[in-house]
């Protein structure tokens, strides 16, 4: 079995991506969680539909073990090669689900090219009822990039490029750089055509993303 050591799950019914977690979220360290290799079929089952997992993979994962304490359920990771979630499993189903931190994410991935996919046996209980915020890839690429690069402008100290994007985005001026860059990345949570906007002004400036 392939261990992962040492990551950061974020649990929920629904995946949240790394780039919107809050402090309030149940995130939790985790110090060694399995990993299995897995078709994308199951992927999509898990965060999809509400399935039960057979006796004979649940025997055979390690309970969830964090401050020295044993949970009554198990942890594990799955992924196909293009994604990583972690998940928590009681009674046999997985009831809480997680994105991993876009740095621990690529180091999985670079191990599960090297492991074989396996079949584990589950059955399909029916459909989740997700609530979740309904954007297309691409959009979800220019929201990624529009929070690393905030983010970075912050970092930089880069205040003048943040206080633009602000008023791009309200047609108000403000310089709190706090408040202005929290503000911002709140806005992301719903992501709308003003952040289209505010994509296309960092590509056309001397910005240049970076997608590693």
């Amino acid at each position: 079995m392939v261990y992962i050591y040492d990551i950061l799950l974020n649990f929920n019914k629904n995946l949240i991506e790394y780039f919107e977690w809050e402090e309030k979220d149940n995130i939790k360290y985790i110090k060694k969680i399995a990993l299995f290799k897995v078709s994308d079929k199951l992927i999509n089952d898990i965060v999809y539909k509400n399935i039960t997992f057979s006796d004979e993979f649940i025997n055979n994962i390690p309970k969830y073990e964090m401050n020295g304490r044993i949970d009554a359920g198990s942890v594990c990771l799955f992924t196909n090669s293009f994604i990583v979630i972690g998940v928590l499993i009681k009674n046999k189903k997985p009831i809480l689900i997680s994105r991993l931190i876009l740095d621990e994410e690529k180091e999985v991935l670079e191990i599960s090219d090297k492991m074989e996919t396996i079949n584990i046996n589950y059955v399909v209980d029916g459909t989740k009822k997700i609530d979740t915020e309904i954007i297309t890839r691409k959009e979800k690429m220019m929201k990624e990039q529009l929070f690393n690069q905030i983010t970075k402008l912050l970092d930089n100290k880069d205040y003048d490029k943040l206080f633009y994007l602000y008023y791009e985005y309200t047609n108000q001026e403000n310089k709190n750089i706090n408040y202005v860059y929290k503000y911002l990345i709140d806005s992301l949570k719903k992501f709308n055509d003003k952040h289209k906007h505010l994509f296309d002004i960092l590509m056309l400036s001397d910005v240049k993303f970076n997608n590693n």
